[in-house]
């Protein structure tokens, strides 16, 4: 071979050749190009052996919904989180929230010590303590008023993991006013609705088998654009196995484009369509008669009450053809039993919401599709025997909220309260002085039911608000103490106990110690409770629960536990109704309620909200100039826990508003103009233009935007004064019935910039 042909390449080899024959034949002499190769080889060695670090168990906690999710560690630095493959909530993956939780501890905006104000309410001026002169604080400031008004002079506001603890510290010290925004700011009045017909909620990890169904209806019901991972790979699933999906909701949302028909319903007209179909249902004698004559109580009630309800009349109501009212009653009573028809999560809407679902609910119960694949299935307990928990007597003194007096909301839960009524109480001081908030997790400012300015006036009236949280949010900004939590990464909780499909325990242990000067919830309210001599109701911390669980499980189970993170319980029926089991209603009459007979006398009493069966009324409707103001979570923003998220507001930082193109024609607004938006009842104008998103995607008469934006609190360096916030343009009316708010009553203007 001619020397002039030797390639580069070749050239190396041979001259590596002969840089080995010589260096060879000297001892004791090591090969630098032996040394080169070994050090390649261990440079790719390493990259092929992954370190992914320490496993740690936990859940998350960028929401509720409480995926499982391992988490790793290298050199004391969470790096890596991960969906636990073996949690039914969420089968190994996670969402844009749970893969951004990271960020959550590893936000340099967060509160890293105890802090007391020392400036104005809302001005950011906080002083750091410690922990002993936090405590003392409290107990200094809320004791004298114990002693002047009573313990009912306190509220505490709860969303989230901890809330046994505070829930406990209010009832050591004596007040009933303990309240839970999730009910009446979010799912009571649809909770409400499914217990009248069926003795039991819907639950926050809804029981509809979607992945199996035929046929799935969802009354507003964003499933695609879901906060739970679980529910969106149902839905994805069952469209998967061709299962159709008809979808009803004034906006064209995430599932909306994979509807087989999307119904775009005047806004507040859901009640006519379910009763529509109802009708409809019965006239051709679609019902599943096997099971309403077996289980159902009230059916030749409801035959003579629906007559009225005509698909032509409900067209008229809602908006949609009769004869497409009447096409999908039929395709869906064809698909049962094996289908189910959804309601709302949020079912704070148009005043009439319990009554609404109360609708859905008898459509269901038509289908015969309880406890059955592809329509609701039975939440199966964990099969152990748990200590009751030792509580504080009850207080004697009655809510503040009206809520268990009989009269105004006889059938609100006093165990989970009437958030806005304890807004309304604080500030007209009636029906006696509420002096003193204990938030935790919550943040008033951003999910107001009474109007913003009147929050800020309620605020006003506090002689002390005590704030329990990870972040500086809009309402923590007014707080007279500070007292911060360890983010869910750096902490135990209690063993998570699902009642589910498949019952499960999930364990949350810290992946790394607190970065800060933070604490568990457990361990602040035990804190505040030893100044008050109350510290013996906190005996078992977290951690001594978890270890508690060896003595309920076997050795083997126990392991499993803990090598996995979850420990499952398979032996359960979740269909019992397929498989031929008996099933049992937890109602008065023991049946599924098409009629609640438990309502009569309030019906009397109260009128047509409390109605044995459902009676359609129409919504208000805005003005001239006006338009409806309507709005939505996105997938990844769910309550503030997200909103100061880089990663997550690299996905979305603003709020355009959605406009018909009828409504932008008419106001002489063009796609991307920037407008401002006005509140028509009270005058608030928001603080920033938005600009206009021109689509067919919504009504014409209403707007849209996205729920959780507008902060005002300038701690956040990122989330500040990003969009606008909906709680400035909500409405304040109230559901007669579960006593939840009504927010979808909101009229707002818009003018240009």
């Amino acid at each position: 071979m001619s020397r002039h042909n030797i390639s580069r390449r070749g050239f190396l080899k041979l001259a590596g050749a002969s840089s080995v024959a010589v260096t060879a034949g000297i001892t004791g002499i090591p090969s630098p190009l032996k040394a080169s190769a070994a050090q390649k080889e261990s440079r790719g060695a390493r990259f092929l052996k992954y370190d992914r670090g320490v496993q740690t168990p936990n859940f998350c906690e960028m929401c509720f919904w409480n995926c499982g999710v391992d988490t790793y560690t290298r050199n004391g630095v969470i790096h890596k989180l991960e969906g636990n493959k073996l949690n039914p909530n969420n089968r190994g993956h996670l969402c844009a929230k749970g893969n951004a939780g990271i960020q959550s501890t590893y936000d340099s905006d967060r509160i890293q010590s105890p802090l007391i104000r020392t400036g104005k309410r809302g001005e950011g001026k906080f002083k750091k303590v410690s922990w002993e002169e936090a405590y003392k604080y409290v107990y200094e400031k809320l004791n004298p008023l114990i002693d002047e008004f009573g313990p009912e002079t306190l509220a505490t506001f709860m969303h989230g993991t901890g809330e046994p603890y505070p829930h406990m510290l209010t009832m050591a010290i004596g007040s009933p006013n303990i309240t839970i925004p999730a009910y009446s700011q979010c799912m009571g009045s649809r909770e409400m609705a499914w217990a009248l017909t069926f003795g039991t909620g819907v639950s926050g990890h809804e029981t509809f088998d979607m992945a199996n169904s035929k046929h799935i209806m969802l009354f507003g019901r964003n499933m695609a654009g879901a906060v739970q991972v679980r529910e969106a790979a149902d839905f994805a699933e069952g469209l998967a196995r061709g299962s159709k999906l008809t979808y009803i909701d004034p906006r064209q949302s995430e599932s909306a484009v994979r509807a087989t028909d999307w119904l775009q319903i005047n806004p507040g007209t859901d009640m006519a369509l379910a009763l529509g179909f109802i009708h409809v249902i019965i006239r051709d004698n679609l019902a599943n008669m096997d099971f309403v004559r077996k289980y159902c109580y009230g059916y030749n009630e409801l035959t003579e009450h629906i007559k009225q309800y005509t698909p032509q009349w409900a067209s008229k109501k809602c908006g949609i053809d009769a004869k497409t009212i009447e096409r999908i009653a039929w395709e869906f009573a064809q698909d049962a039993p094996n289908v189910v028809a959804i309601p709302p999560r949020r079912m704070t809407r148009y005043g009439n919401d319990t009554q609404t679902v109360r609708a859905i609910a008898i459509l269901n119960a038509l289908m015969g599709n309880w406890g059955v694949p592809g329509g609701i299935f039975v939440r199966n307990k964990v099969p152990l025997d748990f200590p009751k928990e030792d509580l504080p007597d009850a207080p004697d003194a009655r809510r503040a909220d009206g809520v268990g007096e009989g009269e105004k909301y006889p059938l609100a839960p006093t165990a989970l309260g009437r958030t806005n009524g304890i807004y309304e109480a604080t500030l007209t001081k009636k029906p006696y002085p509420i002096k003193a908030w204990l938030l935790y997790g919550t943040n008033p400012l951003s999910h107001s039911s009474i109007g913003v300015n009147d929050l800020y006036k309620a605020i006003d009236n506090l002689e002390l608000l005590i704030a329990i949280d990870t972040q500086f949010s809009d309402t923590v900004m007014y707080a007279d103490i500070i007292l911060p939590e360890s983010t869910y990464l750096e902490r135990y909780d209690a063993p998570y106990i699902q009642k589910d499909k498949t019952p499960f325990i999930a364990l949350r242990k810290p992946a790394i110690k607190p970065l800060y000067d933070t604490k568990g919830c457990f361990d602040i309210c035990k804190g505040i409770a030893k100044e008050f001599e109350l510290d013996d109701w906190f005996e078992k911390s977290p951690k001594e629960m978890q270890e508690e669980l060896s003595e309920l499980l076997s050795e083997e189970q126990m392991k499993t536990l803990e090598k996995d993170g979850v420990l499952l319980f398979e032996d359960v029926d979740p269909y019992p109704n397929a498989s031929g089991s008996v099933l049992n209603f937890s109602t008065s009459t023991s049946k599924v309620q098409l009629y609640v007979k438990d309502l009569e006398d309030m019906y009397k009493q109260h009128g047509d909200d409390f109605s044995p069966l459902p009676i359609y009324k129409d919504p208000l409707m805005p003005k001239e100039g006006e338009f409806r103001m309507l709005f939505g979570r996105t997938p990844h923003n769910t309550h503030a826990r997200g909103q100061n998220n880089w990663i997550l507001l690299e996905l979305q930082d603003d709020t355009p508003v959605w406009m018909n193109p009828k409504d932008a024609q008419k106001m002489d607004f063009l796609d991307g103009e920037m407008v401002y938006m006005l509140n028509s009842k009270t005058g608030i104008k928001a603080e920033h233009a938005q600009k206009i998103k021109v689509t067919k995607r919504i009504k014409e008469g209403s707007v849209f935007i996205h729920h959780g934006f507008g902060h005002t609190t300038k701690a956040w360096s990122r989330g500040y004064e990003k969009g606008i916030g909906d709680n400035f343009f909500v409405s304040d009316d109230i559901d007669p019935v579960s006593g939840a708010a009504a927010f979808n009553n909101g009229f707002v203007k818009l003018v240009k910039a």
